[in-house]
């Protein structure tokens, strides 16, 4: 029998597997009722009952609570040159590898969540981002290399920390709606690529695995993630435009791996069990074909969804061979 960590291993290098591996994403509510449901002691034990083969290992922030006050009021390219980023040194490394220790018969995951859009967009407006793209587009790059420069350090401080017992660097961003990309290809390949690559790099320098986690309608740039050494993507939104699996998988699934893909917007919130059962094995056979799928929500859980919907589908990821 497969450890989890090998389960998963084995998975993101396209080999098959005893069973599809799996991972999970909910709000504490749903731990906490699902934990009060099943009568287990804590998170550790659900995550083990339900068959989960990932853990999480990320280093705690511990500094003031405003993380970004140097960068929130620049408003030109000399302002952003001469201002303090936050100090990674805020972050508590020093947990990192007893973690990845306890987790060893686990695929184990980390490093900063990197949000580099997300962060922009909520330090200056999405709105003004996006004009300054276009009116002053080298006070936007270098104000997300800024932002990238702590993502980095913070990184480089958590996999030392793991002393090469990290398996995936797993960051996440959002540049899809459920229609389209947030802004163009060009514009993300111009502004956004360069930084995502620095991490990407850092990552295989230390010899990990790389998941990048966006949610919406993506396609468009996954042959770009592909270039930059993308491992896996994460959720796969599959209501959104041109993201169905049949078509991920056929396009790009001799290159990536697959993580997610249950329908947290419809089937699972509103489906009956056998209708999430249903769903659950349509997405581990066409995506878990030849291996490269890693079964989980398409997204976080949220309260609204029964509690029966989400231990049924995990009822069929434990059984399907």
């Amino acid at each position: 029998m497969l450890s989890s960590k090998e389960r998963v291993l084995m998975a993101m290098e396209h080999e098959e597997t005893d069973r599809v591996p799996m991972d999970y994403w909910a709000w504490k509510e749903v731990n906490d009722a699902l934990q009060s449901r099943l009568d287990l002691s804590s998170y550790d034990k659900l995550l083990e009952y339900l068959g989960v083969d990932i853990r999480v290992v990320r280093a705690p922030y511990m500094g003031e609570p405003d993380l970004w006050a140097g960068l929130r009021t620049v408003k030109t390219v000399e302002e952003l040159e001469k201002c303090e980023i936050p100090d990674p040194d805020m972050f508590d490394y020093s947990n990192i590898e007893a973690l990845c220790d306890k987790y060893s018969y686990y695929a184990v995951m980390g490093g900063a969540w990197s949000p580099i859009f997300c962060t922009a967009s909520a330090l200056i407006g999405m709105e003004t981002l996006m004009i300054k793209t276009h009116e002053e587009p080298e006070f936007v790059k270098l104000f997300l290399e800024r932002i990238t420069d702590l993502f980095y350090d913070q990184s480089v401080r958590t996999f030392e920390a793991a002393n090469g017992k990290m398996d995936i660097f797993f960051m996440g961003d959002d540049y899809g709606t459920q229609r389209n990309l947030i802004m163009s290809h060009e514009s993300w390949d111009e502004f956004y690529a360069p930084q995502v690559s620095r991490l990407f790099d850092l990552a295989k320098d230390f010899g990990l695995k790389v998941m990048l986690h966006s949610c919406g309608s993506v396609s468009k740039l996954i042959p770009r993630l592909i270039e930059m050494g993308m491992d896996a993507l994460d959720p796969i939104q599959v209501r959104a435009a041109d993201m169905e699996p049949e078509y991920l998988k056929s396009n790009f699934g001799e290159y990536i791996t697959f993580h997610g893909g249950l329908d947290t917007q419809h089937i699972l919130p509103f489906g009956t069990v056998e209708e999430v059962k249903a769903e659950a094995r349509r997405l581990i056979e066409i995506f878990g074909e030849s291996g490269g799928y890693i079964f989980g929500p398409s997204q976080e859980f949220l309260p609204d969804i029964p509690l029966e919907n989400i231990l049924a589908m995990y009822e069929v990821g434990r059984e399907m061979r």
